[in-house]
């Protein structure tokens, strides 16, 4: 059976072949089988497609621990097929461990902070990992987890390195043992299909859930390798003192070294780049935690951000000199240099400028709340500065239900950006990338939606050509996606044959005609439902949508509102 792999459409080469259908405004461009042209990857840069679903020549391993007897293979579906073969695990001999390669790859430089500086503690851990992997059920189990999923298996390395370390710097007990949990906590995804671990943006429901399995699979797998005092290492590293973590869901009594592989796991995670995403700074990444910090020991998080030494933003911190300092900027490439205000004194200074005067610990952390992170996020897109705002975006990523993404960030955004480019403020082509922008994050809550597969009823759309194209129609459209509703688009002029065909289909429960002018009255006695919407109104109503205190949007109530006149029932 092929082999099935998600890349980035730079990473696409003629000749490839197509493994799934891709549409482009849920309109189909091109057919899964289909070989890939270079015409073909033109028309999908020009589409704006990033990712594209390929097969590859080489065999597949087989699929275990399916619990359907005498099933055969060709039945599987694809995530199922994607699951690693435990009866391929071998004492194999594997290339040499480079340590030190490994450590380029994690880009310690601006992660790390101090911690790793000492050339010591590198021969440390390098000769620990060593001992680890002597035993050779953890090695090959490891080194599968490499093959299995490169970026797992880093993140593993990582902890390693991260864990061990802060748990020296605590005088734990039992460190070398306790390394070995942390090297292995992540190992039960060599049971989650290929197609979740490098799946790119938000994991469907029923993908989520099958993701948090690998916590029970490294439970199980720990005490089948003789590590059974270590098990609740790899079952617990994503439950949380407030209840709303995995599998159990529940608070327990915690160890310490168990809370401090929850917090590392979190900072290793959003600090490491994926081919989808861009990293996280180690500074935000610090931030993110402390807005979550009812999850995790907030004592020991204080710990950890000392011990890394790079500080987020709005940090108290004592200075060497007695005095308190606040946090007010961080560089990414210097990130243990951060611009310090002296509350005393309300000076302000680079750490590594005045070298007189050090950080000598944080006092505590003031939160970011969400109409900061907004006014940010609104200020660096009406400078166009896309890049700084998408690191913001991260921030603000899970602070937002789906609609307050539309109502609070959508909008609002196009009506500054509007106000600048008619004031002058901010060039053509500018304006132009931060709508692009936009455009490309709203059809990102779209696709979540669409793999969430939650509708309760399809409506068709028929709207002209120029608002299809709209920035308001994505907005609207967005919002009919989050009230559960499938909105299927035609062309306002599409041929009566077109339509009827598309209502054998489909099951319609409504038609929203969207136009500023009168409807063919032929076309209403086919239509189910039929409303017609003047485009203004509609631009009207979403506008209104603004604020806290505003009403839910509401697509039949939208209909039923804004229609030129009753609508036609038709039975």
């Amino acid at each position: 059976m092929p082999k099935i792999e998600q890349l980035l459409l730079q990473d696409i080469v003629p000749g490839d072949i197509l493994a799934a259908d891709i549409y482009v405004d849920r309109q189909l461009i091109m057919t899964k089988g289909s070989p890939i042209t270079e015409k073909a990857i033109d028309l999908l840069k020009r589409k704006s497609v990033q990712f594209v679903s390929i097969y590859y020549n080489e065999q597949v391993m087989a699929p275990i621990d399916i619990n359907i007897p005498n099933v055969k293979s060709e039945t599987l579906q694809p995530t199922e097929s994607l699951t690693f073969n435990f009866a391929a695990i071998s004492e194999d001999n594997y290339e040499t461990f480079d340590f030190y390669a490994i450590l380029a790859e994690l880009d310690i430089e601006i992660r790390y902070g101090e911690i790793l500086k000492d050339e010591k503690k590198i021969d440390y851990l390098q000769k620990l990992l060593a001992k680890i992997l002597s035993n050779s059920d953890y090695k090959n189990y490891l080194m599968q987890l490499r093959t299995w999923d490169h970026h797992s298996y880093l993140h593993s390395i990582d902890a390693y390195i991260i864990g061990t370390l802060f748990a020296l710097h605590l005088n734990l007990k039992n460190i070398e043992r306790l390394a070995i949990g942390y090297l292995l906590h992540d190992i039960g995804k060599l049971k989650t299909p290929r197609t979740i671990l490098s799946k790119p943006g938000r994991l469907t429901a029923h993908e989520y859930e099958e993701m948090k399995m690998h916590t029970l699979h490294g439970e199980e797998i720990f005490k089948q390798i003789g590590l059974t005092d270590l098990a609740y290492i790899a079952k617990s590293h994503h439950e949380r003192r407030n209840g709303e973590g995995y599998p159990e869901s529940v608070p327990t009594i915690f160890t310490t070294e168990l809370e401090l592989l929850q917090i590392i796991d979190v900072y290793s995670a959003t600090t490491m780049k994926r081919t989808y995403r861009d990293a996280m700074r180690a500074a935000d990444a610090f931030s993110l935690l402390y807005r979550d910090e009812e999850k995790f020991n907030d004592s020991l998080l204080t710990l950890f951000v000392d011990f890394i030494g790079i500080y987020p933003v709005n940090s108290i911190v004592l200075l060497s000199d007695g005095y308190h300092g606040i946090v007010e900027k961080t560089n990414p490439q210097f990130p243990t240099s951060p611009r310090v205000k002296c509350m005393e004194t309300n000076t302000s200074f680079h750490i590594s400028i005045n070298n007189d005067i050090t950080i000598v610990k944080m006092i505590s952390h003031q939160t970011e709340d969400k109409s900061e992170l907004l006014n940010t996020f609104y200020n660096e897109l009406a400078s166009a500065n896309v890049e700084s705002a998408k690191k913001t975006y991260l921030k603000i990523v899970d602070n937002f239900k789906v609609i307050e993404y539309f109502t609070k960030i959508f909008i609002p955004v196009y009506q500054i950006l509007n106000l600048l480019h008619m004031q002058k403020a901010i060039s053509d082509k500018k304006h132009a990338d931060v709508i692009n922008y936009m455009k490309q994050l709203m059809q990102q809550k779209v696709n979540e939606q669409i793999e969430n597969n939650l509708y309760k009823e399809n409506v068709l759309i028929l709207v002209d050509d120029q608002f299809k194209n709209d920035y308001f129609f994505s907005v609207f459209l967005g919002l009919i996606h989050n009230d559960r509703v499938m909105p299927h688009i035609m062309p306002i002029n599409a041929n009566l044959e077109l339509i009827l065909n598309k209502l054998d289909t489909v099951e319609f429960t409504t038609t929203c005609v969207i136009s500023n002018s009168n409807t063919d009255t032929l076309l209403l006695s086919y239509l189910p439902n039929m409303y017609e919407v003047p485009k203004n109104k509609i631009e009207n109503y979403l506008i209104g949508l603004i604020g806290d205190n505003k009403d839910v949007f509401n697509f039949h109530y939208l209909l039923e509102d804004l229609a030129v006149e009753q609508p036609f029932v038709f039975n």
